[in-house]
């Protein structure tokens, strides 16, 4: 029965990793909005990756501590969201 939960525990917990990366995705897309153009929006970067830290870091480390991600879906999140980062200074600095 315990084997049974944490397996359906797992899967939620996958899926809810996919609505986290829609987040970090709608994130990204309203700051290249806030953008100036200027090439002074390195600040967004920075307002980006502490938005992901503060908010994502927490959920993905409990859910990662209770078994409900292993480490490489944790590590493929990270992946995602900091080339998430790379894209956005790359969108910004153009």
């Amino acid at each position: 029965m315990q084997d049974a939960l944490l397996e359906q525990a797992r899967i939620q917990a996958a899926q809810e990793l996919e609505r986290l990366k829609s987040m970090v995705l709608t994130w990204k897309a309203s700051y290249v909005d806030m953008a100036d153009g200027d090439g002074t929006d390195d600040h967004l970067v920075w307002e980006f990756v502490q938005e992901i830290e503060e908010y994502m870091g927490p959920f993905v480390r409990r859910m990662h501590m209770t078994q409900q991600l292993d480490d490489d879906q944790v590590s493929a999140f990270w992946d995602f969201c900091y080339g998430q980062v790379k894209d956005l200074r790359s969108l910004l600095s153009t």
